[in-house]
C-alpha cells in the first residue's frame, strides 16, 4: 500500500487540478497533496485522471492560429473536465497551455472564453518555462549514475524540448518549435509515409534544431529519457522486451542500483533494437496497419511516424545506449512546484472552486 493512503486520516491535504493544455491532447489530474512528508515519498496521491484528444493546433498550427471549430472542441473537453473537477470537490485548479496557444495570434478568443465560461485562468507558458516544468517532474523518475550524461526529450504536437543534464546539474535547456503536428502540417505525408520520408524531413530538421545538434556534440548524452507522450506509445509498442528500470541490474556495465526512486514510478526500459525496428516498420506501414498494432492509441496512429523521425534524428547526432520512458511530464512538475511551496511559474495562480 502506498505510504501516503494512511495519512490521510491523519493528516490535512489539499485536492488539487492540473489541467494541461497540449497541442494535441489536454490531460487532467487530480490529486491530494499531503504536506509534511519526507522528501523521498511521493507527496500526493492520485484521485482521477482523463486523457482527451482535442487536436486543438489542426489545421492551423502552420498559420499561427487556432480554428474556431478546435476552440469549440477544446472548450468543450474543459466542460467535462470541470465536471470531474466539482464531483470531487476539488479545492484548487490549475489551468497551464503550451506551444498551440503560445503562439496562435487569437490565442485570447480561447483563453477568455475559459475564463468567462469557467472561471479558470488559462496560464500560456514560454518554451522555457515548459522545458523547467517538465524536467522538473521527469528528474523524479530517473537518477543517473555518477558520470551518465541525460537528454530529456519531450516530443509534443507543436514543439519539442530538450534538456541535458547529469547528476548535479542541467547543462543545457531549450524549446523547439518542432513538434508532430506541425511536421504533419509541413510535409502532409500519405498514410504509408515510406522508405524515404525521413530524408525528406531530415534537412528541415538539421536546420529547425541545429542549436540542439551542437549541444549534443559538446555533452555527449547516452542516455534519452522520453516524457509521456509520443514515448507511452513507443513503450506501448516495445513494452514485451521492455523493462522497469528497477530491474535492470542485470547489465554487468552499469550500476542500476543508484536509479531506485522511492515512491516515485521509476522509468521504465525501452530496448533501442526494438525502437529501432518500430522506427522502420511505422514509415512502411500504412495508417490502417498502426491502428491495429497491439498497443497503438488510435489518436495518436497518424503522428507517431513524425516522433520517431525526431528520435531517429538524434540517434544520428549522438551515441544512444540507453531509452527510457518516464511516466511523468509537465503536470508532476507543476505538483512538485505546489507541494514545495514554489511559485509554479510567476503570474500563475490556481482558480478556487
Amino acid at each position: 500500500m502506498h505510504p501516503t493512503k494512511d495519512l490521510h486520516k491523519k493528516v490535512k491535504y489539499r485536492r488539487v487540478a492540473v489541467i494541461d493544455c497540449g497541442t494535441n491532447t489536454f490531460n487532467l489530474r487530480i490529486v491530494d497533496v499531503i504536506p509534511g512528508l519526507e522528501k523521498c515519498v511521493r507527496p500526493w496521491t492520485k484521485v482521477f485522471s482523463l486523457r482527451l484528444a482535442v487536436r486543438l493546433g489542426k489545421g492551423g498550427i502552420d498559420k499561427g492560429v487556432i480554428r474556431p471549430d478546435r476552440i469549440a472542441r477544446g472548450l468543450d473537453a474543459i466542460g467535462v473536465m470541470r465536471e470531474a473537477i466539482r464531483n470531487y470537490q476539488t479545492d484548487e485548479v490549475f489551468v497551464i497551455a503550451t506551444s498551440a496557444l503560445r503562439d496562435a495570434s487569437n490565442s485570447k478568443v480561447f483563453t477568455e472564453s475559459v475564463q468567462n465560461l469557467y472561471g479558470y485562468h488559462v496560464h500560456i507558458l514560454s518554451g522555457a518555462s515548459e522545458a523547467s516544468l517538465i524536467q522538473e517532474g521527469i528528474k523524479l523518475t530517473y537518477s543517473p549514475p555518477e558520470g551518465e550524461t541525460v537528454l530529456t526529450l519531450d516530443i509534443g504536437g507543436g514543439s519539442t524540448e530538450c534538456v541535458i543534464w547529469d547528476r548535479q546539474k542541467v547543462i543545457w535547456a531549450r524549446s523547439f518549435n518542432v513538434g508532430v503536428a506541425r511536421l504533419q502540417a509541413l510535409f502532409k505525408f500519405s498514410d504509408t509515409f515510406g522508405e524515404d520520408a525521413y530524408e525528406k524531413m531530415k534537412p528541415y530538421l538539421d536546420d529547425m534544431l541545429a542549436p540542439l545538434a551542437l549541444s549534443l556534440s559538446n555533452t555527449n548524452p547516452s542516455v534519452i529519457l522520453g516524457s509521456s507522450g509520443s514515448f507511452d506509445t513507443f513503450y506501448a509498442l516495445t513494452k514485451s522486451e521492455s523493462k522497469n528500470v528497477l530491474h535492470a541490474g542485470k547489465n554487468k556495465n552499469r550500476d542500476d542500483s543508484q536509479q531506485k526512486i522511492k515512491y516515485h514510478p521509476s522509468a521504465d526500459v525501452i530496448d533501442v533494437n526494438k525502437f529501432d525496428d518500430l522506427a522502420k516498420i511505422l514509415i512502411r506501414n500504412t495508417l490502417k496497419d498502426r491502428l491495429n498494432m497491439s498497443g497503438m492509441p488510435p489518436d495518436r496512429a497518424d503522428l507517431i511516424p513524425y516522433a520517431s523521425a525526431i528520435v531517429k534524428w538524434i540517434q544520428n547526432e549522438t551515441e544512444i545506449k540507453h531509452f527510457y520512458r518516464s511516466k511523468y511530464a509537465i503536470r508532476e512538475g507543476v505538483l512538485s512546484r505546489i507541494v514545495a511551496g514554489d511559485i509554479v511559474i510567476p503570474g500563475l495562480t490556481s482558480s478556487l472552486v
